[in-house]
C-alpha cells in the first residue's frame, strides 16, 4: 500500500529483488503491462544486515543450490539457499540478504557448496557485503547435510504397474458453478485382504464412473494377476467411493462391500446403490441380490465392526454428498447384519444423531473410552471430527464433551492408533493444509452459505472470508456472475466488485435464510486421547501442511515399537480459477512414541508419490513381515 510506497495501480506480471544501490538492503523491480519498468528503492534504516555473494568454481558460477547458515551474537540462526529464480519470468540478484536486527557481529557463517565443499567464517562484522569464493573452501563433506541412507525404508515396485483407473471427464461446475472443488474425482476406494486363503494379501481397486473395479490376486508377492472371471464389470457405471473386505456371512472368508457414490449421478439414481459381493472361499465373488436395503445415497467411507457384540460384522456407511445439492447433509447409516450376510438400516434405532450429521469423509471403529465397546469416529467436510460413543449397542454423539466440536475443518480421513504409548487410542485426521488461498482460524473462519440469492427458488453457493473484520466474497466477479447473472449489471467493473462487501453484493436477508457452514482448522493433525475420550488437537509438522492430505496409515515401520505415520497428498481438481495443489510428494513421519512425529525426507524414506493421491492401503504384499503401501 501507500505506506510502503507500493501504491501503483496497473497490471504487473513479474517482479524481482536485488541490492541495486549496494547499501545492503533489497530493492524491488517490477515489469508492468504497457508501462515503464517500476523501480522501488528500499529506504529502510532500521536493523543491521549483511549481503553474501558466492563465486563458485567446482559447483557453478553463482553457487546456485548452496546453503548459507548464519549464527549471530544474540544466538539467532538463519539459513538461506542460493536460488534466484523465485517468481514468474523473473530471477533475483544472485546474492543472499540476512537481516540481523540489533546484532552487530556474526559469530559463525557456514557455506555448504553443492560440490560438498564447506567454508566457515567466524567473527565477521555486520553492515558489509561479503564475496565468498569456493576455491577457498576446504575439501571436506558438509556435516550439516545428512547423507542419504544406503537403502531407503521403502522402494517402488512395479507389481501393480498394470493396475489403473481412468476417470471420465465430468463438468461438476455446470451443475453448481461455485463449487469450492470438483466432487466427481474423489475416489476410488481400495481394500486389501487375503481372499483366497493362500496367506497373501490381495487387492481390490475400485473403479471410476465408466471404469469397473478389479480384483488383483497376489501371486507369490512378485506379481498380481487380475481376476478374469469378475462380477464387477456389470457395475462399471458406478463410482466406487469406498470398499471394505469383511466376513459378512460367518463362513470364514473375506466378502466385499463397495460403496457407490460420486457427483455424476442425479440424486436417488439407481447407480448409487451399494453392492455386496460374497466370496466362495477361493477368491471368486458373486454379487448378492436382496441382501442390502434399497438405498440410493452418494456415499463415501465405509467401516466394518461388530458394534452390538452379537457375533456378526455390521457396517457404518457414510454419506459423502447429495449430487447437485452440495453442501447439504447426505444420510449416513448403520447397517446391521443378521448373521447371514443380510443387512437392515437401523440408524434410526441405534444412532439417530448420525443420520444427517454432515458430509462424511472418513470413519474408524475403535474403543476410544476403554469401556470394551467399539465407538465410532467420523470425519466431515465443513464440520468437526465427530465421536459417537457406544452405550451397549446404542451410539450417542459426544462430540462437544470430547473437545472435538471447535475444530471445524475440511477433514478428509482418519487413522487410529496409540501414538503416545499411554494405553488409549489417538486419531490422525487428514485436512486441507495451509498452502492455499484459504486461511481459517476461530477468529477468522472460512464461511460457506447455501441459499436462494436471486429470489428464483434456486439455491447457490457463496464462499466468504473476513478481512479486517469485514466479510468479503472469496470468489471473483467472473465466476460469481456466471452463477448469479444479475450481478453483472449491478457491478459493471472488476474494481467495483472487488471493493464491495458481501452484504453489498447480496441482500442481507438472503443470508438469514441460508445454511451456513464454517471452517476454523485447516491443518492436518492428531487428536490426543486422555483415556476418557477427551481430546487435545496437535497440528502435524509444518511441512505436512504444504498440500491437502487424504489417505493415512499409522503403523510401526522401523520396528522401534512406536507408531509411524504415512499420508498421501495433493489435489488436482480444485475450483476453476485455482491451479492444481501439488506441493506434496506424500509424507512419512517417524513416531517418537510421545505423540509427536519427525518428518523423514523422501530421499530417506523412499516414498515419493507426486500425483493426485487419494486412497491408501497398508498390507504385507510379499509376506516378509514388513508393511507395504499401495
Amino acid at each position: 500500500g501507500a505506506a510502503w510506497g507500493l501504491d501503483h495501480e496497473g497490471m504487473t506480471y513479474a517482479a524481482a529483488y536485488g541490492d541495486l544501490d549496494r547499501d545492503g538492503d533489497l530493492d524491488l523491480v517490477t515489469v508492468n503491462l504497457d508501462e515503464p519498468v517500476g523501480i522501488y528503492r528500499n529506504d529502510s534504516a532500521d536493523g543491521n544486515r549483511i549481503l553474501v555473494e558466492l563465486q563458485g568454481t567446482k559447483s557453478n558460477r553463482f553457487g546456485i543450490g548452496a546453503l548459507v547458515r548464519v549464527e549471530t551474537t544474540d544466538r539467532r540462526e538463519q539459513v538461506r539457499q542460493m536460488n534466484p529464480a523465485t517468481g514468474f519470468l523473473s530471477s533475483n540478484d544472485p546474492a543472499l540478504h540476512f537481516g540481523l536486527g540489533s546484532a552487530t557481529m556474526i559469530t559463525k557463517l557456514t557455506v555448504s557448496w553443492p560440490s560438498g565443499m564447506v567454508q566457515v567464517l567466524e567473527d565477521i562484522e555486520a553492515g558489509k557485503i561479503y564475496t565468498i569464493k569456493e576455491e577457498d573452501a576446504q575439501d571436506t563433506k558438509s556435516d550439516s547435510v545428512a547423507p542419504a541412507p544406503s537403502k531407503p525404508f521403502f522402494s517402488p515396485s512395479d507389481v501393480l504397474a498394470h493396475a489403473k483407473v481412468q476417470e471420465r471427464e465430468f463438468d461438476d461446475f455446470s451443475r453448481q458453478p461455485l463449487l469450492p472443488n470438483k466432487l466427481s474425482q474423489l475416489g476410488p476406494g481400495i481394500a486389501v485382504a487375503d481372499v483366497n486363503g493362500d496367506g497373501l494379501d490381495d487387492l481390490y481397486l475400485g473403479g471410476a464412473c465408466g471404469w469397473p473395479g478389479a480384483l488383483y490376486l497376489n501371486e507369490g508377492g512378485k506379481k498380481f494377476g487380475p481376476d478374469i472371471d469378475t462380477p464387477f464389470d456389470p457395475d462399471a457405471i458406478a463410482e466406487d467411493m469406498g470398499a471394505v473386505f469383511f466376513d459378512c456371512d460367518g463362513d470364514g472368508d473375506q466378502d466385499l462391500y463397495v460403496v457407490s457414490g460420486g457427483y455424476e449421478a442425479k440424486e436417488g439414481a439407481s447407480l448409487l446403490r451399494d453392492r455386496l459381493y460374497l466370496n466362495d472361499g477361493q477368491g471368486t465373488f458373486s454379487k448378492t441380490r436382496g441382501h442390502l436395503p434399497e438405498l440410493r445415497d452418494s456415499g463415501g467411507p465405509v467401516a466394518a465392526a461388530d458394534f452390538n457384540r452379537d457375533g456378526s460384522i455390521d457396517l457404518f456407511v457414510g454419506g459423502r454428498m447429495i449430487p447437485g445439492h452440495y453442501p447439504t447433509s447426505p444420510v449416513s447409516r448403520i447397517l446391521q447384519n443378521d448373521g447371514s450376510g443380510r443387512f437392515s438400516d437401523v440408524t434410526g434405532e441405534v444412532a439417530p444423531q448420525l443420520t444427517e450429521s454432515g458430509m462424511a469423509t472418513g470413519a474408524v471403529w475403535s474403543d476410544a473410552d476403554n469401556d470394551g465397546w467399539l465407538d465410532l469416529l467420523v470425519s466431515y467436510e465443513w464440520g468437526p471430527v465427530r465421536i459417537f460413543r457406544n452405550r451397549s449397542g446404542v451410539l450417542e454423539e459426544a462430540t462437544t464433551a470430547a473437545g472435538l466440536a471447535s475444530h471445524l475443518g475440511w477433514w478428509s480421513g482418519l487413522s487410529a492408533g496409540d501414538v503416545d504409548n499411554d494405553g488409549d487410542i489417538d486419531y490422525v485426521a487428514s485436512n486441507f493444509g495451509l498452502n492455499s488461498k484459504y486461511h481459517a482460524t476461530a477468529n477468522k473462519p472460512a464461511l460457506l452459505y447455501y441459499g436462494d440469492f436471486e429470489g428464483d427458488g434456486t439455491k447457490k453457493l457463496i464462499e466468504a472470508e473476513y478481512e479486517d473484520g469485514v466479510l468479503y466474497p472469496v470468489r471473483g466477479k467472473s465466476c460469481s456472475t456466471r452463477a448469479v447473472p444479475h450481478l453483472a449489471k449491478k457491478f459493471e467493473t472488476f474494481k467495483s466488485f472487488a471493493l464491495a462487501e458481501l452484504k453489498q453484493i447480496y441482500r442481507p436477508e438472503c443470508f438469514r435464510d441460508s445454511l451456513k457452514f464454517t471452517a476454523t482448522t485447516l491443518e492436518s493433525g492428531i487428536f490426543i486421547n486422555d483415556g476418557s475420550a477427551r481430546f487435545e488437537f496437535h497440528s502435524l509438522p509444518r511441512i505436512v501442511q504444504t498440500a491437502p492430505a487424504f489417505g493415512s496409515a499409522l503403523i510401526d515401520c522401523d520396528g522401534d515399537g512406536n507408531l509411524d505415520l504415512y499420508l498421501v497428498q495433493n489435489h488436482y481438481t480444485p475450483q476453476l480459477e485455482t491451479g492444481r495443489m501439488a506441493g506434496g510428494l506424500s509424507m512419512f513421519l517417524r513416531g517418537r512414541g510421545d505423540g509427536t512425529f519427525e518428518p523423514v525426507s523422501p530421499r530417506e524414506s523412499g516414498l515419493v508419490v507426486p500425483g493426485d493421491a487419494k486412497g491408501l492401503a497398508c498390507a504385507d504384499l510379499n509376506a516378509d513381515g514388513r508393511p507395504d503401501f499401495v
